[in-house]
């Protein structure tokens, strides 16, 4: 049985690092729509992406359907060779699953409580999360 694809997003790319915010419950359905959205959009960008900068301040639990979806899109993303990947706004809960996803790979894991804390750290990123904020949470399918 096929379900109505459920989580949003909004996506900025500057330069080689992809700007990410998530919203909302994520059903398996709703995994695979942001999983080909984001192969679409990284595919056309002219320089490859290297880094992400994730916003999981308004993301809720995804459902338990959707975890073998995430662990399959985690080991493509893995192989892409990001140098580092930061989250903003992780529940303990969610930082744990994060941190098996990742389990393995090259890649640098940051971790922030806050946006705040994470402009704070990090304030060259001030200008890409401002234009992320403007743009307005979707799901294109």
């Amino acid at each position: 049985m096929k379900f109505k694809a459920h989580g949003l997003w909004r996506v900025h790319i500057e330069r080689s690092t992809i700007y990410i915010a998530l919203k909302g419950g994520f059903n398996r359905e709703g995994v695979i729509d942001f999983q080909n959205d984001m192969i679409k959009r990284v595919m056309s960008e002219l320089t490859p992406c290297d880094s992400a900068v994730l916003n999981l301040s308004e993301f809720e639990m995804s459902t338990s359907d959707s975890l073998e979806a995430t662990k399959e899109y985690f080991e493509g993303v893995k192989q892409r060779g990001y140098k580092w990947v930061d989250y903003i706004g992780v529940n303990p809960i969610a930082e744990h699953l994060l941190r098996q996803l990742w389990q393995g790979a090259k890649t640098e894991i940051c971790f922030y409580p806050n946006e705040k804390a994470y402009i704070s750290a990090k304030p060259e990123h001030i200008k890409p999360l401002t234009e992320l904020s403007q743009i307005s949470f979707e799901h294109p399918h």
